[in-house]
């Protein structure tokens, strides 16, 4: 039973249901502001992954090619779309939504390197630990969240337990191919992509992190690669 796996997606889920449900308690202001603080908080987060890292041009290669290709099929276009089409056929108002802001949160809940490594650290030795932390984060992260874009949040949870879901399946296979600086070189490379979330979060810059997730797939090759070479 992949309890942090569960964990993790409930409370994105619990989160988003919680943040609905005082959203309207909070002045615009505040609901700025607590944006603001998560997308330090993700800078953060991002510089810890990529201090881990064990050889940087390896995953700086990942990010580049993968953005690269990203850019190439207009991946954060395509991924908008979908999104936006599946609020507009739930019961929801898709119209206030910052779809923006709301496919960063979806990268973030889905993709980020520590919750794919947590993933990838049950599936393998059933240790959670790292996923119920993650859990803890993600709650706040998707109460923030919904104070402004409303019980959309909380839907989240979904495409993160598809994608959860499928790296726990294929773990037992993907880990025992590893090596404790592959996994680091992995870390490091999503270490970057969060620091590109935090910093389109803050407003710094308007980065397309969806089009940046295609560097996940590329990062343990090339670490791979760059290993036997150097």
């Amino acid at each position: 039973m992949p309890i942090g796996l569960l964990s993790n997606c409930a409370g994105v889920f619990v989160g988003g249901l919680i943040g609905t449900a005082c959203g309207k308690y909070l002045t615009e202001r505040m609901k700025e502001v607590l944006t603001m603080i998560f997308g330090v908080a993700a800078i953060a987060n991002g510089i810890v992954s990529v201090i881990k890292v064990e050889s940087m041009p390896p995953a700086i290669l990942a990010v580049i090619v993968g953005t690269f290709l990203g850019e190439l099929i207009q991946l954060e276009q395509r991924v908008k779309g979908g999104l936006h089409w599946i609020l507009e056929k739930l019961p929801l108002s898709a119209d206030h939504i910052d779809m923006d802001e709301y496919v960063t949160i979806v990268a973030i809940f889905c993709a980020s390197g520590f919750g794919i490594y947590g993933v990838l650290m049950e599936g393998m030795s059933g240790e959670s630990s790292i996923l119920l932390s993650k859990a803890v984060m993600d709650l706040f992260t998707a109460l923030i969240f919904a104070g402004t874009m409303g019980v959309a949040v909380s839907l989240a949870a979904v495409p993160q337990l598809v994608v959860f879901l499928l790296i726990f399946a294929l773990s037992q296979l993907i880990v025992p191919l590893t090596t404790p600086e592959l996994l680091n070189d992995f870390m490091g490379c999503g270490g970057i992509l969060t620091i590109a979330a935090g910093l389109r979060v803050s407003k710094i810059r308007d980065i397309p992190i969806m089009n940046m997730l295609p560097a996940l797939v590329f990062a343990m090759p090339f670490s791979s690669l760059w290993g036997m070479i150097f």
